[in-house]
């Protein structure tokens, strides 16, 4: 893992059914906390589809390594996770991203592709996105000020990306990516 890039941790916590609403106010009350810690750069709550199955999957992003092994080595984040114990169901399952791996969650007992293969697939998947925005949308967006296009053009990459268009490319170039399956 390269120790100067930004850092992407997946947790997965499987919550107790009817501990929901706990759950929720514990997962403020450490976000608070790791907000706080020098090199956090956010994080994203997904809350669970299906209800009777409770799992929230939590994603947040540290500027480095070293900032992610301050935050995971302290006292605070040791109190906090003591206290999720008895809302979930199992201890978190976590993994760390870097780079383009965030959208390359390789099938079970499959290594992660090579960069080269994640870097195509990536490149093959934004380069008609960002066609389509500027043939449709940056026309319609020209009286905006520039931060405000580059904002609204930015929410709607990334999101179309993280939820649309990655999970479908992957899954089409998966036999080149991770091999025959």
């Amino acid at each position: 893992m390269v120790q100067d890039e930004p850092v992407t941790v997946v947790v997965r916590h499987r919550v107790r059914p009817g501990l929901e609403a706990e759950f929720e106010e514990w997962q403020k009350g450490i976000n608070r906390v790791a907000l706080r810690f020098p090199g956090h750069q956010g994080f994203q709550v997904v809350r669970p589809a299906d209800t009777r199955r409770p799992e929230y999957l939590v994603l947040f992003k540290f500027a480095t390594l070293a900032d992610l092994d301050r935050w995971e080595q302290s006292d605070e984040r040791r109190e906090w996770l003591a206290k999720a114990v008895p809302l979930t169901l199992a201890p978190p399952a976590r993994e760390r991203h870097t780079g383009l791996e965030v959208w390359f969650d390789p099938p079970v007992g499959k290594p992660a592709p090579p960069r080269y293969k994640m870097a195509a697939v990536t490149l093959l998947t934004i380069y008609p996105l960002i066609s389509l925005v500027q043939a449709y949308l940056a026309p319609l967006m020209s009286g905006w000020p520039v931060p405000a296009r580059g904002l609204a053009t930015s929410a709607l990459l990334v999101c179309t990306m993280t939820y649309l268009a990655m999970p479908l490319t992957t899954r089409l170039f998966a036999r080149w990516l991770y091999g025959p399956g």
